[in-house]
């Protein structure tokens, strides 16, 4: 028993010798430096200096269009998404991974045991009885090692490990952010297309009835075959546009129920959409904030913290390594005719390796990691710079379509007053019925427009929100 406890002490002052010096390594790894140079804020904002006005919250800026629908179609996409679940589950595979890797820094501890038992014939008739001797035995013991990690490549692994849980997290956020995106883009495409059903359906409502005026005219001998023919014409287009525009509702109504999580043929009916309206673009929102609350960024940034500890840990492949190990165990065996024999004894030992020749695969390994390490780095700035573009863009687009809207709104201002105009002028003889028919056509066209230019606002402001990393949030649970 003295015997034992002397050499559990002695394990213990070794390893506690040997923990003094876990972590140090002689290598000293950076990270290659980035090459690109954050502006100061972005060209293309609308507003003024960002001290100037209120950042927008883009946490859930869906809310802004102040549409409770659009909101419940939002949420409930996140909720229910099959994307969202599977991001979910690799962030739950992420963490248990890094579960693995810290268990390397801990000992490893094991029971054994062997149960014995049987005949046997010695072929001895002068010190053994004649009859078979049966043997029968145990042995039980309790088997415990370590590697201490002397020169930090072990716990280089965890933080890897660990940087690869946030990206997945950060992976996560960004499947937050499209989900969302989505969701509220088929929405409100949905209600772009039914305001476009409505047009063609008062439009192909009013042609009806100018027909029926122009076919009275030509009755009376007041208009020609013509005038009536075009009116047809027109009216065969417009007829043939509908069913298009109810098959791409249909359409965006089958995306949205996919996003949601149910059949396509699950989504019900949308409702009749509400008057146009359009948020004003985000305002005080500066280059480093917004790199700062982009998921993409972020998860870039822990894939370069990943392959940087990865180098560390493929450097210290280098050096020697230590291992402890320690078995204590109780046995017994007995043979018939023959004394039983137990006891219970330890053992400890001590290893080392050294690496001598590997054929360069310590060395390669390691080129191997820094380049995964400058590759890193490099997708680093690519993503910085593909953001960067991507927000600039997205005001410019978004400026750009608010300036065509107020054009197009004249338009179809100064169309409608000429179409006025025109069927007062034909009533008084003085134009014919095809100038009648071209200028509420114009006018038609000219409202067309104005709804073809409000919905690639409405597209171009989400893109411009997603562009800022808007859309997702830190407090969304991750465990489910």
């Amino acid at each position: 028993m003295r015997n034992r406890l002397t050499q559990v002490a002695c394990m213990a002052r070794l390893g506690v010798a040997v923990g003094l010096v876990a972590g140090c390594s002689p290598f000293h790894t950076h990270v290659p430096p980035s090459h690109v140079k954050v502006p100061g804020r972005f060209v293309q904002q609308q507003a003024g200096p960002a001290t100037a006005v209120p950042v927008t919250d883009l946490t859930r800026w869906w809310e802004a269009w102040h549409d409770p629908a659009l909101t419940r179609a939002v949420d409930t996409a996140l909720a229910a998404s099959p994307d969202i679940r599977m991001a979910r589950d690799r962030v739950r595979e992420a963490r248990a991974l890094h579960t693995v890797a810290k268990s390397a820094l801990y000992p490893t501890v094991g029971a054994t045991g062997n149960m014995l038992g049987g005949g046997m014939d010695w072929r001895n008739p002068y010190s053994l009885p004649a009859n078979d001797p049966g043997t029968d035995g145990h042995l039980a013991g309790i088997t415990a090692s370590w590697e201490p990690d002397l020169f930090g490549g072990r716990h280089a692994d965890v933080k890897a490990a660990k940087a690869g849980v946030k990206a997945e997290e950060e992976y996560f956020h960004g499947v937050q952010m499209v989900i969302a995106a989505d969701a509220a883009s088929n929405y409100l495409q949905a209600q772009g297309l039914q305001r476009q059903i409505a047009l063609t359906d008062r439009s192909i409502a009013l042609l009806e009835q100018l027909r029926g005026y122009g076919q009275a005219r030509f009755t009376s001998g007041q208009a020609t075959a013509a005038d009536v023919t075009e009116i047809d014409q027109k009216l065969s287009d417009l007829r043939a546009r509908r069913p298009m525009q109810v098959a791409g509702l249909d359409l965006v109504r089958r995306r949205l129920a996919v996003l949601s999580g149910q059949v396509p043929e699950g989504l019900p009916d949308l409702p009749p959409p509400p008057a146009y309206y359009l948020p004003p673009a985000p305002v005080g929102q500066m280059p480093d904030t917004v790199l700062e609350r982009r998921p993409d960024i972020r998860a870039r940034r822990d894939q370069v913290d990943a392959a940087l500890n990865r180098l560390k840990s493929a450097k210290t492949d280098l050096l020697p390594r230590f291992g402890l190990e320690f078995f204590g165990g109780d046995g017994r065996l007995r043979f018939d005719g023959i004394p039983g024999m137990s006891g219970t004894g330890g053992l400890i030992a001590l290893t080392t390796y050294l690496p001598i020749f590997t054929a360069n695969r310590v060395q390669a390994r390691i080129h191997a990691a820094s380049a995964r390490l400058d590759a890193a780095v490099a997708g680093y700035d690519q993503s910085l710079l593909h953001a960067l573009a991507e927000v600039e863009d997205g005001y410019e687009n978004r400026l750009s379509l608010d300036s065509r809207d107020k054009d197009l709104t004249r338009a179809q201002v100064q169309a409608e007053r000429v179409a006025r105009d025109m069927a007062g002028l034909y009533a008084g003889g003085q134009r014919t019925l095809g100038d009648v028919l071209r200028a509420r056509m114009a006018a038609l066209d000219a409202q067309g427009s104005v709804l073809a230019n409000q919905d690639t606002r409405t597209t171009a402001t989400i893109q411009l929100a997603r562009a800022l990393g808007g859309g997702w949030e830190l407090a969304t649970p991750l465990s489910r």
